[in-house]
């Protein structure tokens, strides 16, 4: 979705502040979007209990809003298909070869390997704290959480992350906002995994882990329209499909390690704090990395682009 979104602004001549306020108003609808699904996940949930139709099937539970969810998925495959144009971005027609140029741009352009660093150690984190938020907030011998609500409250600090978004596009340069953002997720995320580990032997209160969750959940809102824009500016258009498969490589590695060798929730999250702390250090490197010539070129070229845009 981001190759064609910054594909597509780019063919209508949006300059980075519209394509960054787009990107910005797509979580945003995102965010309203995900608060709704958390109320209606929490009422499918408890329409009916989890039920056994045979062959390994249930209905009803916590399987009922995974079922509501690929209706909407359809809907949604439906409107994209009728409504939506295809672009192929900018291509020279060589297939075979964009992997092997694409890993030569990342290596020769420190700020797309920054760029990747980031992505990779932030969505990683981010996707590990999806698979673990609710065993970090169930006690023992207590109901289970209204998790659907719970997930509303996360929805709601996302939304307001990117309204934070907003206010700071106009305050400060992308790459500083960047920064910002890893460096308040990463402390977050230590404080989170403290009170794993002050929780298991001082008290079963999960109140200081919720509270942690929000603080992260808006920093997730900060995080997607900052990185959409950024890879807008940094990786070139006729490589930004591969280039951005290739920042998924070590994303989904990262996700999977603590999943396969069964990490506790205090070492997972002290996993995830080593990640972000990763991220503070790219995001840092990446300010002080110049353009190459060629970014100054293009930047150059839309300049004059907009400007004869704005004349006409």
């Amino acid at each position: 979705f981001d190759s064609w979104l910054v594909s597509e602004s780019q063919r209508e001549g949006f300059n980075g502040e519209q394509l960054g306020n787009t990107f910005s108003l797509a979580y945003f609808g995102s965010s309203v979007a995900a608060i709704a699904a958390g109320q209606f996940g929490e009422i499918a949930a408890n329409v009916a209990p989890l039920t056994p139709i045979g062959g390994g099937m249930y209905y009803g539970g916590y399987v009922s809003p995974f079922d509501l969810s690929n209706v909407v998925l359809v809907l949604c495959m439906i409107y994209v298909s009728s409504k939506w144009s295809e672009n192929y971005g900018q291509s020279d027609g060589q297939t075979g070869g964009n992997f092997g140029k694409a890993l030569g741009a990342i290596a020769a352009d420190k700020r797309i390997l920054l760029c990747g660093l980031i992505a990779a150690s932030f969505e990683s984190s981010m996707f590990i704290f999806v698979f673990n938020w609710t065993p970090c907030l169930m006690e023992e011998g207590q109901p289970v959480p209204p998790f659907g609500h719970i997930f509303t409250g996360f929805m709601i600090f996302c939304l307001l992350g990117t309204r934070v978004y907003a206010f700071l596009a106009g305050k400060f340069a992308v790459v500083e906002i960047g920064f910002i953002i890893m460096l308040v997720s990463s402390l977050i995320i230590m404080l989170v995994s403290a009170a794993c580990h002050l929780t298991v032997f001082l008290s079963t209160n999960v109140m200081v882990r919720f509270v942690a969750f929000l603080f992260f959940e808006a920093c997730v809102g900060l995080y997607f329209p900052m990185i959409g824009t950024l890879k807008g500016d940094i990786v070139p258009e006729d490589m930004r499909s591969t280039i951005y498969n290739f920042y998924r490589l070590p994303l989904n590695v990262i996700v999977l390690l603590p999943l396969t060798m069964n990490f506790s929730i205090s070492t997972t999250f002290a996993v995830t704090t080593f990640i972000l702390a990763v991220a503070v250090v790219a995001a840092y490197l990446l300010k002080f990395v110049p353009k190459s010539t060629k970014s100054r070129l293009q930047e150059t070229r839309d300049q004059e682009l907009e400007a004869l845009h704005d004349t006409v």
